[in-house]
């Protein structure tokens, strides 16, 4: 007969048998079942438009110091991309390239763009955020007015995001795209991918409010709770916003490892117990792949 297991542990050699503490409930590693609104961001998380921002900013650059062709030098434009997940707003690119070519090692940029860099650069160079900001609005208007083919080719679904979507329009999964890009835009770029995505589902910057309250919109328009809510999200202050509004607080939160964050924002996005890390992986996987 088997001896049964003991729940007691016993000090070597001293004869005193101990019942181990009682263990404080772990959070649950998979979320159960899978949500009835998946409410997704779309540059960085369904779409790479890192070459889309990298040439219009280049446009920008060459207006302000010197430069040629459609693209920066080589070496530039390679370390642009790897280097995109340490910018967070369109006027940095062209202080980024700027960055780039005065030749500032990459591995400082990573580290010191957001804090020391960006701000360097714009003072050195008497520049102005909003200048920025409306000199790349209108290249990227001119740039589309001139050749929508062109600048939409700039962009690509990440690999398996075409099949995932088509698969989930045709689930009772109400798929939402919540973004900063345009609507239309965002809309184009999914059909020439193959994704027929309803256009009314798909809600850019002409809505012209913050993704906290169309999270909100989505709970009160659609009579699901917060909890079947699931967002995934690339930019983990955006996901952390999320986090600090009260009624929010059963919404389910990814943070999307494949787009534009650094190594030490997943880092920090596995120790808070609400945020989930997602590989690409996972999320053209099922649901019940999803884990924290």
């Amino acid at each position: 007969m088997k001896k049964q297991r003991s729940d007691v542990r016993r000090f070597e050699g001293s004869g005193v048998r101990e019942r181990p503490n009682a263990r404080t409930p772990e959070r649950p590693n998979a979320f159960c079942g899978s949500p009835k609104i998946l409410a997704l961001d779309f540059d960085g998380v369904l779409c790479n438009s890192v070459y889309e921002g990298m040439r219009s900013a280049w446009r920008v650059y060459r207006d302000i110091w010197d430069g040629s062709g459609d693209t920066p030098p080589p070496k530039v434009a390679e370390a642009f991309v790897r280097l995109r997940p340490a910018m967070e707003i369109g006027w940095e690119f062209p202080v980024m390239l700027r960055a780039l070519i005065e030749e500032i090692p990459e591995a400082t940029l990573v580290q010191e763009f957001q804090t020391t860099w960006r701000q360097r650069i714009v003072e050195n160079h008497k520049l102005n955020p909003k200048d920025l900001t409306a000199r790349s609005d209108g290249t990227r208007d001119e740039w589309i007015g001139k050749d929508l083919d062109s600048w939409l080719g700039c962009q690509n679904l990440y690999t398996g995001i075409a099949g995932r979507l088509n698969g989930l329009l045709k689930s009772e999964v109400q798929l939402f795209v919540i973004t900063t890009k345009e609507g239309k835009y965002a809309r184009l770029i999914l059909e020439r991918s193959g994704v027929p995505f309803p256009a009314e589902r798909i809600w850019g910057k002409e809505r012209a409010r913050p993704k906290t309250d169309l999270l909100r919109v989505l709970h009160r328009e659609h009579g699901v709770t917060h909890a079947d809510i699931w967002f995934v999200e690339d930019r983990l202050k955006t996901l952390q916003s999320v986090e600090q509004q009260a009624d929010l607080g059963e919404v389910n939160l990814f943070l999307a490892a494949w787009g534009y964050n650094t190594p030490g924002e997943q880092n920090e996005a596995k120790a808070d117990e609400r945020i989930a890390l997602l590989t690409l992986e996972q999320f053209c996987g099922a649901f019940s792949a999803w884990k924290r």
